[in-house]
Order: C-alpha cells, then sequence, then structure tokens
C-alpha cells in the first residue's frame, strides 16, 4: 500500500490541474526547464516515459552531485594534458626546423582551436530544426572504416572526418589533428551531465542555434560583378520550348563528355526548371543556368542562330550572368553542397573563350578549397557514404582534377592539387543505368565500352602526366638520362593498361569511341614526345642520349597536330569539338617549327606545314588567340619557318603527298608510332632553336 500511495503521490488529483508544482524527474536530472504538465513537453518529444516527485519540499541532500563535480573536474584536468601534449606534437610536427616558438604561444593557439572546435560541437554549431533542437539522427561524424591496410587511427592522424547532414544535404571536412583527437575527450564530458539521447543544453543558458537557412545572404559582388544583389532570376529562364532545345543539347554535346550529373536527376532537373522553375531552390537553379550555358557553349554561332533564334554572343552573355547571379544567390563561396560545386564546375569547364584561361585557372582555387572543404579528397568508402554518393564523389573530385591540371597548363604553372594529397579512386567503368541513389550495393565494374571510359582514359593519362612530372635531384646527364628510361617505361606501362582496360574495345565506326580512342593515342604521344623534350632541353645535353630519332620524333609531332585538328574539325566529332579548343599542343607545334627552320626540304616538310598551318588557323583566329602567352615566342618562329620556305620555293618538295584529312578519317586509326629507332640525326641549330622557345615560355 505505502508503494501504491508513492505512485498515486506523483499524479495529479483527478478533476485538478495538469500543472504541476516541481519538475519532473528527467527534466531535473537533465538541468532542463519543465512545463510541469503531463507529459510534459521535453518528455513528450524525446519519447521519454515523464514521471514526477510526490508533494512536498524536495530532499536538501544532494545526491551524486559531489562526485559528479569531482568527475568532471578530472576530466578537465585530463583534457588539459591532452591539450599541452597535442600542442606539442602539432608544433614539433609543423616546424621541425623552425625557429624556437614560446610555449604561451602554442598554449593560445590550441586553447583557441578548442574553443573553435568546442563551438562547432556544441548545439548552436549544428543544423537546428525550427525548436532549436539539434536532430543528432540528422546531424552525423562519420568516421573511418577499418581497412586491412590501414587502422581507422592511422586514417584519422592523417586525415580527419566527414560531417554530413542529411537532411540539408550539406557536409563540411574536418581534418585539425587536435581536433579529432579530442572529439571523444569532449563528447565524454559532456556526457557526464547530458543524457545520451539529448545533448540538450539548459533553456535558460542555451544559446541560439543558428540553422543554414538562417545565415545571412552573402553576395561575393568582387567575383562576379556589383549586379549579384540580384533577388530572382525568373525572367532569365528561356521559354519551354528553348529549355527543351538547350537540354537535348547538353545531353548530345555536354554529358558523354562530363559526366557529373546524374541522367535520372538530369531529368528532374529538366522538369522543374520548364514547368515551375519558380519552384527550384537555388542550389538547383544554379545547376540549372550552368546547363543552359553549357548547351550553348557548345554550340556553334550557326547552329545557336538556327536552332534558338539568337546570336550566339547575346546567349552567351545572357546565360553567362545568370549563372554567375544563381552562384552568388546560392552561397558559392560558402557552400557545403555538392549540386552547387557542380554547377561551379560544369560553369569553368564551358568557359572556353581565351580571354576566360586566367579567370578559369584562378577559380580553379576556390572550387579545389570547396572541394577539400567537402572531403571529395578522400574517397567516400572511408565514411559511412552509400555507393551512389560515393561514386558521384569520385566523378565529381576527378573532374576537378582533370581542370586543374588543364588550367594549370594554360598559364604555365604547377596544378594545385598533388600526388598523395588525396585517396579517391577513380569512378567505375558504368553507366549511369547501373547507379541509383538508393542502392545498397556497389554495382560491379562492366568489362568493354561504357559512358564513363572516355572519362576514365583521360584520367589515366591524367595520372601519368603528374608521374612524368615529378621531379627528381639530377646533377648530370647520366642521371638524366636515367629519369628518361624510367619515364618512357611509365608510358609503356600505362599504354598497356589502357589498351587492355578500354581502347581494344573500341569501335572505330562509333563517333564517341573514335574520339575515347584518339585521345588516348595522342595524350601517350604527346607523353613520349615532352618526355624526349625534357631529356633534349637539359643544360649539357648530348645528341648521342637519343641517338636516331629525329625523324621520329618529327613523325610522331606531326601527326599529333594532325589528330588535335581532327578532333575539332570532324563532322562526327564537331558536337565535342568545344571541350578539345582548351588543349594547344604547343610543344608538338614549336618542334615542328623548329626543324622546319633548319629542314625546309627534307621528306616530312610538305606534311609538316600542312599541319602547322591547320591548327595555327584555328589557333589563332579571329575568334581568339588560343596560344595566350605562348604565341610571344612562337609566332615568330613560324615567320622565320615561312621565310626561310620560301627562299626554298623554286626548289622540289617532298615527295610525301599532304592527305585529305577532312576525308580520309576512316583510314587514319589512331594508333601512334612506337618509340623504335629511326635513321636520322637531331640538328643542332634545330635543338637550339626549340630550347629559346621552351626557355622564353618559362617551362
Amino acid at each position: 500500500m505505502a508503494q501504491d500511495r508513492k505512485t498515486t503521490s506523483s499524479l495529479p488529483r483527478e478533476g485538478g490541474s495538469t500543472l504541476l508544482r516541481r519538475s519532473c524527474h528527467d527534466c531535473n536530472r537533465r538541468k532542463v526547464r519543465c512545463n510541469k504538465s503531463l507529459p510534459c513537453n521535453n518528455c513528450e518529444r524525446l519519447g521519454f516515459e515523464c514521471s514526477y516527485p510526490p508533494p512536498g519540499r524536495k530532499p536538501r541532500k544532494i545526491i551524486k552531485k559531489a562526485s559528479n563535480k569531482t568527475e568532471l573536474v578530472s576530466r578537465l584536468g585530463f583534457l588539459e594534458d591532452q591539450i599541452k601534449q597535442l600542442g606539442g606534437k602539432v608544433f614539433e610536427e609543423e616546424s621541425p626546423n623552425g625557429p624556437p616558438v614560446q610555449e604561451n604561444d602554442v598554449d593560445v593557439q590550441e586553447s583557441r582551436a578548442v574553443r573553435s572546435w568546442l563551438d562547432k560541437q556544441s548545439p548552436r554549431g549544428g543544423v537546428s530544426d525550427q525548436s532549436g533542437e539539434v536532430n543528432e539522427s540528422e546531424l552525423e561524424i562519420s568516421k573511418e572504416s577499418v581497412s586491412p591496410k590501414a587502422s581507422s587511427s592511422t586514417l584519422e592522424n592523417q586525415f580527419g572526418r566527414l560531417v554530413v547532414d542529411r537532411n540539408s544535404g550539406t557536409s563540411r571536412y574536418v581534418n585539425h589533428r587536435v581536433l579529432t583527437e579530442l572529439a571523444d575527450q569532449i563528447k565524454e564530458v559532456r556526457d557526464l551531465f547530458d543524457s545520451p539521447e539529448s545533448p540538450t543544453l539548459s533553456e535558460e543558458d542555451s544559446w541560439t542555434s543558428v540553422s543554414a537557412a538562417d545565415q545571412p545572404d552573402v553576395s561575393s559582388p568582387f567575383i562576379f560583378g556589383y549586379h549579384s544583389v540580384a533577388h530572382s532570376l525568373t525572367n532569365y529562364h528561356p521559354p519551354p520550348i528553348i529549355s527543351h532545345l538547350l537540354f537535348n543539347a547538353f545531353q548530345e554535346n555536354v554529358a558523354p563528355i562530363i559526366l557529373i550529373i546524374h541522367k535520372p536527376m538530369l531529368k528532374e532537373l529538366l522538369k522543374t526548371a520548364i514547368t515551375n522553375p519558380e519552384d527550384s531552390d537555388k542550389e538547383s537553379e544554379a545547376l540549372v543556368f550552368s546547363i543552359y550555358l553549357a548547351a550553348i557553349y557548345s554550340l556553334s554561332p550557326e547552329a545557336c542562330l538556327a536552332q534558338l533564334g539568337t546570336d550566339h554572343a547575346t546567349m552567351t552573355k545572357r546565360y553567362r550572368f545568370a549563372v554567375e547571379q544563381a552562384l552568388v544567390r546560392a552561397g558559392f563561396l560558402h557552400t557545403r553542397k555538392l549540386v552547387v560545386l557542380q554547377a561551379a564546375v560544369l560553369f569553368l569547364t564551358c568557359a572556353c573563350d581565351p580571354q576566360d584561361a586566367h579567370f578559369v585557372w584562378t577559380m580553379i582555387a576556390v572550387v579545389t578549397r570547396l572541394a577539400l572543404s567537402l572531403g571529395l579528397h578522400r574517397d567516400g568508402s572511408h565514411f559511412d557514404l552509400g555507393p551512389f554518393e560515393t561514386e558521384m564523389r569520385r566523378r565529381l573530385w576527378w573532374y576537378i582534377y582533370l581542370l586543374d591540371v588543364r588550367s594549370s597548363d594554360s598559364q604555365a604553372t604547377s596544378p594545385q592539387i598533388r600526388e598523395g594529397d588525396y585517396d579517391t579512386l577513380l569512378p567505375l567503368n558504368i553507366n549511369d543505368d547501373d547507379l541509383s541513389p538508393d542502392m545498397a550495393e556497389t554495382p560491379l565494374e562492366r568489362t568493354g565500352f561504357t559512358e564513363m571510359t572516355l572519362t576514365l582514359v583521360r584520367c589515366e593519362i591524367l595520372k601519368l602526366h603528374r608521374k612524368l612530372m615529378q621531379s627528381n635531384n639530377v646533377v648530370n646527364n647520366e642521371g638524366h638520362n636515367a629519369l628518361f628510361q624510367t619515364r618512357l617505361q611509365a608510358i609503356e606501362e600505362t599504354r598497356i593498361a589502357l589498351d587492355e582496360r578500354y581502347l581494344q574495345y573500341c569501335d572505330l565506326d562509333i563517333a564517341i569511341h573514335w574520339v575515347t580512342a584518339t585521345i588516348g593515342r595522342v595524350a601517350l604521344a604527346r607523353s613520349w614526345l615532352v618526355s624526349h623534350f625534357s631529356l633534349m632541353t637539359v643544360k649539357g645535353f648530348q645528341r648521342g642520349l637519343i641517338p636516331g630519332k629525329c625523324d621520329l620524333l618529327i613523325f610522331t609531332a606531326i601527326e599529333v597536330l594532325e589528330f588535335v585538328y581532327l578532333l575539332e574539325s570532324h563532322e562526327n566529332t564537331t558536337k565535342w569539338s568545344w571541350l578539345f579548343q582548351g588543349y594547344v599542343q604547343w610543344q608538338a607545334f614549336a618542334f615542328v617549327l623548329s626543324e622546319l627552320c633548319v629542314r625546309p626540304t627534307s621528306s616530312l616538310s610538305e606534311r609538316a606545314w600542312a599541319a602547322v598551318d591547320r591548327v595555327y588557323e584555328r589557333w589563332h583566329s579571329p575568334m581568339g588567340n588560343r596560344l595566350g602567352l605562348m604565341m610571344r615566342p612562337l609566332k615568330p618562329l613560324r615567320n622565320r619557318a615561312a621565310a626561310i620556305r620560301a627562299q626554298y620555293s623554286d626548289q622540289s618538295r617532298g615527295s610525301i603527298a599532304v592527305s585529305n584529312l577532312d576525308s580520309d578519317v576512316g583510314d587514319l586509326a589512331p594508333d601512334m608510332a612506337n618509340p623504335t629507332d629511326i635513321q636520322g640525326d637531331l640538328e643542332l641549330e634545330s635543338l637550339d632553336i626549340f630550347m629559346d622557345v621552351v626557355n622564353t615560355i618559362g617551362l
């Protein structure tokens, strides 16, 4: 009976008010305000069983308070020791040979880092709902899984963690060693007083939670111009018929070679953009306008006027403005959403105007930073990410890498991304139909040609390019020759791998297959040439290091120029020529011209001049000078070769006929010459000319 009386005493009398005088047990334990209803709001929201103490005064005896305080002091003392130790570790690692730093300075830096980390870990740093409470099911800290090759502790020391908000679709990557190592310790201190199910601060002392939607609408006019305050872009959406035309152009001219958008997602974007463009969120709107702009860029001026009824320049200007405003409205510079990064990457990929080269190169640095903040440089298999998200992150990272190298080449600088800074795997050789957002298992790779094959070939070539660019400290010709042989071996290994995995499955009667095979062969030939050029331009180079390969070098350089021209001009590949225009093979161009200066009547001279004239006309067209800073030494070199050629105009020309490339594309299989010895010597004057060009450009 006594127990019954105790139980019933905790409930309100029948017919009485449901408002009680004392807080319920859970609210009292968690130190939060209780509204004293039955059940109270906190318990009802969190699913707790709500119970109240019996009427009367609260016992004066404090239960476990002293022990909790003792435990808290002990934990805080332990954390202070950890901070000092970690501060020493970071200092030793970051400046092993640097000047001594005062201990107080390190303590200040570490304490600031810990305070910043605490701000991010507290509820006010998370994404909140309207009630101000953090939903832990929506905000996750994805730890890396243990792999057979490395333990999770090793990976966390080297890299970091991915914080994912499933509700808003945002993510953030954190790799500060002090913060990641202290995360679990500080969480234990908080859990000492808070329930594991509800890490909520007291309502009296709570900080205001700021959600992503409540953040100020910050524009960036210093990047995209002073019109970045546009509040609505509805008027920039084209009529439905034009939208259909642009999406069709995108699917034919852009999607086959830039697979960073899943096709089903593309269809949903099309549906919303055409029917209810005002219903699109800012992030999706930025991607839609990037798709419009990419489609316009991919059209020739004649096709644009015929299909869209407006000249190419007007359409480009209009939709570039719309893309820039949409990116600002989507919070491009502080985004944590993949879709905004996709829009930015697509925009920069299609900015093919030579005048945009420096702009693209600059913006790639921003995009790379954003990719790092999203953790794209870490493979999704390290985190609790599904197969679909993992695959799309891989595609986007590797395309950013391709853009980085391409833009760096145009500006004669080193890429931002370095080997060893990432562990993101190559995308799978699959079709888009093999992927779906709700899939639980990783799809098996296909054997043969897929929608991803072209991209994978480009990525393999990129890996080879970066490997060849790794410089070794060599001080004599023997060292340079050893490096040269190592590079040739790497090229041969890549050639064999490409043939076995991809190129043997290419049907040259299919346009996209021919493009894939040609890009692979041209890139391998270019790598072979550049490896020879690197050795030839070494101070103190001797001709004996490359015995009897001069004719082969010239022949290969000519073929590179011929196939580059075909990629841009042939009727079966012109739909993708807008992408190939960004790749100027200036090394091959300069080498052929340097040889023409000293051998104007060689057996290959007429074929060489035909290739030079074709590509020069396209690269140096009135539409824009694609040679950029390379034009300064190359234009005088071409004029010099032409003047020497004129002196021999009355003499007999070479016996090799100039092939009609426009009609012989079916006969010109992309099979570049293997590096076998062919008789011929390097002319010293030709080598001097080529070295002058390289030194002038600064490469």
